[in-house]
This record gives structure tokens, C-alpha cells and sequence, in this order.
């Protein structure tokens, strides 16, 4: 299939979660540092940092019985909203608990915007195009990371965090007028919504499904990685001990997410033709040793590089991540497997920060790498163990105009 077959939906969804992410990425790789600046200090910034991902986990599984009862459409709109209003409330925020308060107002819109777009996107095509189509999907909100993150050292330099907030709103504000004006993307998303009812009575069988919960492990033990080291201690060990300025710490994690694209728009694609396992046995295994590089490295260029490759790696864990919780289940139980997987990564991403904040200020950070790196050599006979299952469907879910 090619690109001029997919639906207009599809595309517009693409554009609005870029969007999302670039809104969300202008000042998030350097927020670590801006709950310093507002009084946080040792775990109080990881609390900082994990607000945002403390709401979305009492969202995740929910948001697919919210789009069971009330359809594709309303959610979607009201994940951006409540990312526009956590962005416009940022722009006063004065104390660390008034940021932890802030994120989590962002963090519930996240599952309501993309734990949903991933359940509608999942159900639009069928299993021969549906890694490719979620790769391009998460590649398109993957550049949205490339530009946030690269540019948001050089906009907290010129406005400031504050600023960096309110240009933040402002783009939150063009995705939910693109949501909500055009009528394509509300008549497609009602009528999926009506093929993929979902029951309370299938969440025991969903969430003990064998091979969700041993993704759910692995992503659990990615994030702790990925929010955690990356996302919390690289940006405070750059400045604090490598005194590298805060617009090339921007750069720094643009780097990855670079990396995150490249991956994004190549993996999935190949996890159609050779299998979703190879794809993330590869992944787990390429970021773990790479993370031991990277604790060796202080020449800036040298770190942004395997930065850059463990964004790619670790890429390749997050595109079969979601394509392969919802083929471990029936089709109408695609948004508790979606929410459940999402669930996790949200768990790692509270934890994550806690946990590495706390290692950091005891230990040092050498020891925040041997952590992750181990979390993730652990997670490989995981990997193993995980069972393909592609079940044949109709071409009616292919994303067909």
C-alpha cells in the first residue's frame, strides 16, 4: 500500500500530534533544571519531572473504555485541551509543588490524546501495513521531539522558561483548532468507534495476557532508562559537572531524538517484513551497551553522537512496543492492551526519576548508568520469551480511503 491510500484522518493525526510533542518538548529536556531554579532540590526535582507522568497512569487503561463510551473524537479533543491549559497554568508556576500539580494537568491529557490516536491508528489498518503506519505516526511526532528538544535550550536562553511556556500554549492552541474544525477526522473516528466496543469483563484477560506482561516489563524497564538517566541526570550532570551551556544541552537531547526518528520511520517497516522480536531483542540490547559507553564520555560531541544512536536503538523498542501489546489480543480489547502497555512506560516514567535522582545525589551518576544498563540486560530473556501473534483480518481495518 501506498502513501496516497492512506486516509486524510490518518494524516491529520500525524500533523496534530507533532504538534503535541513539539508543544510539550520546548521546555520539558531542560524542566530538571527549571525545577532547580524554582527551589526543588535532590529527589523533589524527580517528583518535578514525574508529576506529569504520575496522572497519565491513572489514565492509560481507562482511556479505552472512555473511547468505548463516548467514541474516538471527544477524548482526542480533550487531551489537547488539557495539555493547552497544563501549558498556559506553567507560565506562573513559583514552586516546585505547583509544578508537580501543572505536569500532572498535562499528563492527563497525554493518554487522552495518544493512547487513543495509537487505538485508532491500530484498528485503521490491518497487520501486513500496521507497524509501517504507526512508525510514520510516530516518526512525524518524533520530528515534533527532533525540533523541541533541539531548540529548547536556545528558547529558554531568549524567553526564558516562562516564555518558553507560553510559545509552548501557542502550539498547543493550533492542534486543537486542526482537531476540531475539520469534519473528517470526527466522522472516521466515530465510525471505527462503533467497530471496537470494548467490556469491563475483558480487562482480567487483557492485563494477564503473557505477552503484554512481558512487554509491560520490558517497557517498564526502558523508561526508568529513557526518563529517568536521559531526561532527569544527563541535562543536570551537563551543567552541574560538565558546565555546558544550556542551549547545547538542548542540542544534546535533540540528538536522540533524531536517533528516535531515524528509527521510527525505518524499524517499523522492518518488524513488518522480519518480526516485531528481532526488532526489539535488537533495541534492548544496543541501548544497554551503549548506555555503558556513554558513561565513559565527556567530549560533548562524542556523547551527542551515542546519544543520537540510542535514540535510534531505543526507538526500535518503542515503535513494537504498542504493535505488539495489540496483537496479543483480540481487536476489540486493542485499547485495554494500548492503555496497559502504556500504563508502564507511565510507571517507568515515575519511577525513573525518583529512583535515578535519589542514585545520583548518594552515589554519583556513573552509577545511574550501571542501574539502566542492567534493567535492560535483564529485560533481554524477557524479550525472548515473547510469542508473535498476527492475527489475519479484514481488509475493511487497512486505512483504505
Amino acid at each position: 500500500m501506498s502513501l496516497t491510500d492512506y486516509s486524510p484522518s490518518y494524516f491529520l493525526l500525524c500533523i496534530i500530534a507533532f504538534l503535541m510533542m513539539l508543544s510539550t518538548q520546548i521546555t520539558n529536556p531542560l524542566l530538571s533544571i527549571f525545577a532547580k531554579e524554582i527551589g526543588a532540590t535532590g529527589v523533589m526535582i524527580g517528583y518535578a519531572v514525574a508529576g506529569y507522568w504520575v496522572s497519565r497512569v491513572l489514565l492509560e487503561i481507562p482511556s479505552g473504555f472512555i473511547s468505548a463510551r463516548f467514541g474516538y473524537f471527544k477524548p482526542l479533543v480533550a487531551g489537547v485541551v488539557l495539555t493547552l491549559v497544563g501549558n498556559l497554568l506553567a507560565v506562573n508556576v513559583n514552586s516546585p509543588l505547583f509544578l508537580v500539580v501543572v505536569r500532572a494537568i498535562m499528563g492527563l491529557g497525554a493518554p487522552l490524546f495518544f493512547a487513543i490516536s495509537m487505538t485508532f491508528i491500530i484498528n485503521l489498518f490491518g497487520t501486513e501495513n500496521r507497524g509501517s503506519a504507526m512508525g510514520l505516526f510516530q516518526g512525524i511526532e518524533f520530528i515534533g521531539m527532533v525540533i523541541g528538544s533541539g531548540l529548547s535550550g536556545f528558547v529558554v536562553e531568549k524567553l526564558g522558561f516562562r516564555g518558553g511556556f507560553i510559545l509552548s500554549s501557542a502550539l498547543a492552541s493550533i492542534a486543537l483548532f486542526l482537531i476540531v474544525i475539520p469534519q473528517q477526522l470526527r466522522r472516521d473516528t466515530r465510525e471505527q468507534t462503533a467497530k471496537t466496543s470494548l467490556k469491563l469483563s475483558d480487562i482480567p484477560e487483557v492485563i494477564t495476557n503473557r505477552t503484554l506482561i512481558l512487554m509491560a516489563v520490558i517497557t517498564l524497564a526502558e523508561f526508568v532508562m529513557s526518563t529517568g538517566l536521559i531526561y532527569t541526570i544527563i541535562p543536570l550532570y551537563a551543567e552541574e559537572t560538565l558546565m555546558i551551556q544550556r542551549a547545547r544541552i538542548g542540542y544534546l537531547m535533540g540528538a536522540r531524538s533524531i536517533g528516535f526518528v531515524i528509527a521510527m520511520f525505518t524499524m517499523g517497516n522492518i518488524s513488518d517484513r522480519m518480526g516485531r522480536r528481532p526488532v526489539l531483542t535488537f533495541g534492548i540490547i544496543s541501548t544497554a551497551v551503549l548506555i555503558l559507553v556513554l558513561n565513559f564520555l565527556t567530549a560533548y560531541y562524542a556523547m551527542a553522537l551515542i546519544i543520537c544512536v540510542i535514540g535510534f536503538t531505543s526507538g526500535s523498542i518503542w515503535i513494537v512496543g504498542p504493535v505488539i501489546s495489540a496483537e496479543a489480543v483480540q481487536p476489540n480489547q486493542r485499547g485495554a492492551a494500548i492503555g496497559t502497555y502504556r500504563t508502564f512506560f507511565d510507571l517507568g516514567s515515575v519511577f525513573g526519576p525518583i529512583i535515578m535522582t535519589a542514585v545520583y545525589t548518594v552515589y554519583g551518576v556513573s552509577y545511574c548508568f550501571f542501574l539502566a544498563s542492567g534493567l535492560l540486560f535483564l529485560s533481554v530473556p524477557l524479550a525472548l520469551l515473547i510469542k508473535e501473534e498476527r492475527r489475519v483480518e479484514s481488509k475493511v481495518t487497512s486505512g483504505i480511503k
